[in-house]
């Protein structure tokens, strides 16, 4: 079993995504101790399944329970009416674009997308691949081509935010942090790419400061870097967040104010 406590208000329900298919098992839900739900998984061919559980009100301590057989779960989501944001993440160690071309089967992926009806995808990959520049100079456009094709295959008409790496450092010859020698070429690509394939494009990199960031970021006090040069400390995260978010509402305040002057000039119109 799996347990959760809930923090805050305005927990209405529980939604479960998990695996339908022959010799499935039976799960419940219980609060505070007690079954309020409890569903079979079982079916005569493999599909995904969501199954929606209404909580009580108040609800805190709340568990998951496999009550017989197999059960395999994917994910499991507490929303609520109010406003505010559903964030769902899929990171991989060591995940890639290939990864998304090659590793998964296409109709499972495509089907848990069209589930879960994002408003946005961001695809957010690039950092493990700039440590091999051939694969960058060679393969790796079409690569990011075929990723975002397979989001809009499952999902015709949902914006796809491509969103580069943030910058990696590596320790150069004169001891220097620099930064990997495929990145920015690799930035370069996925900017034309998402353009060309209709998707909006964040450029972290450039954003953060560019080449040479991850050796300040490791050098000042405190650090907000890793001993890696990749991986941001706690602080390093915000700052990178703060930078997404600003340009997203940057982006979203230029669209109110278009449709803003768009009603004004049919207004004016005789």
């Amino acid at each position: 079993s799996t347990e959760f406590t809930l923090r805050g208000r305005g927990h209405e329900r529980m939604v479960v995504h998990y695996a339908r298919g022959p010799g499935g098992g039976l799960m419940s839900v219980e609060v505070e101790g007690e079954e309020i739900a409890a569903v079979e998984t079982g079916s005569e061919v493999a599909a995904p399944g969501w199954w929606t559980v209404a909580l009580p009100g108040g609800a805190r301590e709340v568990e998951l329970v496999v009550k017989r057989g197999p059960v395999r779960v994917f994910a499991v989501s507490f929303e609520g009416s109010g406003p505010g944001v559903i964030y769902d993440s899929l990171g991989l160690n060591g995940a890639s674009a290939a990864t998304l071309v090659y590793s998964q089967n296409e109709a499972h992926w495509a089907a848990q997308l069209r589930g879960v009806r994002p408003s946005l995808v961001v695809l957010n990959y690039g950092t493990n691949e700039s440590g091999f520049d051939r694969y960058v100079a060679t393969t790796y456009r079409e690569d990011v081509r075929k990723m975002i094709q397979r989001v809009k295959r499952a999902l015709p008409g949902t914006p796809v935010l491509v969103m580069s790496p943030m910058d990696r450092g590596v320790r150069e010859s004169a001891g220097e942090i620099g930064t990997v020698p495929a990145l920015p070429g690799l930035v370069k690509i996925q900017r034309e790419v998402a353009l060309e394939e209709g998707c909006a494009f964040f450029n972290t990199f450039a954003s953060m400061g560019g080449a040479g960031t991850m050796g300040k970021w490791y050098s000042i006090q405190p650090r907000l870097v890793s001993a890696d040069f990749i991986h941001p400390l706690p602080a390093g995260g915000r700052i990178v967040a703060n930078l997404l978010e600003r340009s997203l509402m940057r982006g979203y305040n230029l669209y109110k104010l278009r449709l803003l002057r768009g009603a004004e000039i049919a207004e004016a119109r005789p």
